[in-house]
């Protein structure tokens, strides 16, 4: 496919060239050796008389519709059809907002490319189109009256330029009708034909898909000419072109019910579908204040008897075939969020300030916390594809009262609150995998009640999974969904954690004082500054020294089994073998069942005392060919 760029000079003499849509593209990526499309960027920001402008200073105009020839009277004459219309999203005011559009533009494998236009506030989106029976790019049939048959042609049929025009305008108006449910923006409405065209665009990271599907676009054959010998329809038998002219009315009739009734919700109401929640969206345009709200069956039977009552002929499943269908715009609330954020950052650390309103003497846990929440906002935007998840876990510990429950619920922005969540039943499974899908923020509150099983089991598993699969409420099958949420955990105990080894995964942090909740997070500095951060790949995650820091602060909250405190009560570790002694773990735990009794040291067995005497890092330990020994020092009575 070719793009054809037209140039006017200052006598008016008309230059031709061609590029292929490839070399387009790399075209786009960077500006002219003189700057001309930024130059001409910075005299629309200015306000200036543009067309003073554009005579002074002329630009390539780019027709993406057709290739163009020069006739004998220097005139544009089209030569063949692309099959492309070019719908604009205009009136964007920054780089957030274009992002948002030309992701969109994405979702739909309609589109052919997707990038910045000549003024810097618009996305132009060229989108491949056909016919609905793809007569001007497939080989087509003609009919013979003195035979009586049908036969097969060898050359493609291109379309003429009216014929093209007609083309392009219903499938502008077709696509336009379709992005216009998942853009933020209004489409710029305006008529196409096959000399629609733009000035020379520039965008550094432009979207193409070589392998876009074109979109079918109905109209009548006779629309195609009714003289031209290609146009087999025509010739076929009389009674055949009443039953043909029949259904193509009743079809028509069908198209235009079906028109109204998507014209009349969308008059009416606002419609999103929530990609993290998996459900339509709406609001009532009558009620401009009204928040987003879920579109429930009460409120779909009260749109569809709103439909009826203004005389069209609808049902409850025509209106839940629209607003369930992939018509409706896509609505990612985080993205949107995260990434309107983007360019807002005003060089603070906002982040570690939120750490200090935390009042520890862990003198590690700003840095951690950092860490913490750069990984929860990676784990927002990351895919199923990913390798791992946000394994980190600030655990806060204090009496109760000190404000920990509402220092995890301020962590979220309002517009993201509905991910959120202290009521977390880690007995059911499948609830736990659902709202990891879904949910942002889980606080494990009272986090000593879960059991020493659960933690080293469970807990453990699911704190590592960067995808879940789950089966959605009434769905057929198990589908996998990206893990969202990262885990905050609150607790009044300190000696809460069970698995020694697993304890790399919590920030433990003692209070010494209330946290200050006194004054609202600034939430648009602090996701700013997240996303600053990432894009400039800095660490969410902790590296192997820090990781070994971590295990060593835990150790002052590890949970002691009867066994361990009965090994503190009657040994020490030793310094060297002159002072100590060598012992197997199954010698020492024979002793302690001596001293204490064999009912006190339940339920710990040898094997695991033996891995809990491993982790206590004075213990001297060599490993023997038939057991590990350590050097221990038996304390005086």
């Amino acid at each position: 496919m070719k793009l054809t760029f037209v140039l006017r000079n200052k006598k008016n003499a008309l230059k031709l060239s061609t590029k292929t849509i490839e070399k387009f593209i790399e075209r786009i990526k960077t500006d002219t050796k003189d700057g001309a499309v930024a130059r001409r960027r910075n005299q629309l920001s200015r306000g200036d008389y543009i067309d003073g402008y554009d005579r002074q200073y002329p630009s390539h105009l780019i027709y993406p519709s057709a290739v163009f020839e020069k006739d004998d009277n220097d005139n544009l004459r089209m030569k063949t059809f692309n099959g492309v219309v070019a719908i604009i999203v205009d009136g964007l005011e920054n780089k957030a907002e274009i992002e948002v559009v030309k992701r969109a533009a994405q979702i739909l494998h309609y589109t052919l490319a997707a990038f910045v236009g000549p003024s810097g506030h618009e996305v132009i989106i060229l989108v491949k189109i056909e016919r609905i029976n793809g007569t001007y790019s497939k080989l087509n049939g003609t009919y013979s009256k003195l035979s009586g048959t049908y036969s097969e042609i060898t050359q493609p049929y291109c379309p003429t330029e009216e014929e093209a025009d007609v083309l392009c305008r219903e499938g502008h108006r077709l696509a336009e009708h379709i992005y216009q449910g998942i853009m933020p923006r209004t489409i710029r409405n305006e008529t196409a034909t096959v000399r629609s065209c733009f000035r020379m665009p520039l965008d550094e990271q432009p979207y193409f898909n070589p392998k876009a599907v074109a979109l079918p676009v109905s109209e009548k054959p006779e629309a195609w000419g009714q003289n031209n010998d290609l146009n087999y329809s025509t010739n076929l038998a009389t009674n055949q072109n009443d039953s043909n002219d029949s259904e193509d009315e009743n079809a028509q009739e069908v198209s235009r019910g079906t028109q109204r009734l998507m014209d009349f919700l969308n008059s009416h109401y606002k419609l999103r579908y929530n990609t993290i929640m998996g459900y339509t969206e709406y609001k009532d345009n009558n009620y401009p204040h009204m928040d987003w709200m879920p579109l429930d069956d009460r409120t779909l039977k009260g749109m569809t008897m709103k439909v009826r009552l203004s005389g069209i002929d609808a049902r409850d499943n025509d209106v839940r075939r629209y607003v369930q269908s992939n018509m409706i715009r896509p609505h990612d609330p985080i993205a949107d969020y995260l990434w309107a954020q983007y360019y807002k950052w005003d060089g603070k650390d906002h982040i570690r300030k939120l750490a200090r309103t935390v009042p520890t003497n862990n003198p590690h846990w700003e840095d951690w916390f950092y860490t913490w929440f750069l990984g929860m906002v990676h784990q927002w935007l990351v895919s199923n594809q990913a390798k791992y998840g946000n394994q980190a876990v600030p655990l806060l510990i204090s009496i109760q009262g000190w404000n920990k429950t509402t220092f995890c619920e301020s962590l979220l922005p309002p517009e993201l609150s509905f991910g959120y969540t202290g009521n977390l039943q880690l007995d059911d499974k499948k609830q736990v995998l659902q709202q990891m899908a879904q949910m942002l923020l889980i606080n494990l509150d009272e986090f000593n009640q879960i059991s020493p099983r659960t933690q080293q089991g469970f807990l453990k598993n699911i704190i590592t999974l960067s995808s879940v699969k789950i089966k959605r409420p009434y769905g057929r099958h198990v589908e996998d969904f990206p893990r969202r949420a990262s885990f905050i955990a609150a607790t009044n105990q300190t000696d809460v954690l069970a698995d020694p080894t697993g304890s790399r995964r919590f920030l433990s942090v003692e209070l010494t004082g209330p946290i200050d909740v006194s004054t609202p997070p600034n939430y648009e500095q602090l996701y700013a500054q997240a996303m600053r951060a990432l894009h400039d790949h800095e660490p969410y995650y902790f590296g192997p020294a820090e990781t070994q820091q971590i295990m060593e602060w835990n150790r002052n909250f590890s949970m002691k089994t009867a066994g361990e405190q009965f090994f503190s009560d009657y040994f020490e570790p030793a310094a060297d073998e002159s002072e100590g002694e060598w012992m197997s773990a199954s010698a020492i735990f024979e002793f302690l069942k001596e001293k204490v009794g064999v009912s006190l040291l339940k339920p710990t067995n040898v094997a695991a005392f033996g891995r809990r005497l491993s982790n206590i890092p004075e213990l001297k330990k060599r490993v023997t060919s038939s057991n590990s020994i350590y050097l221990v020092k038996r304390k005086k009575a």
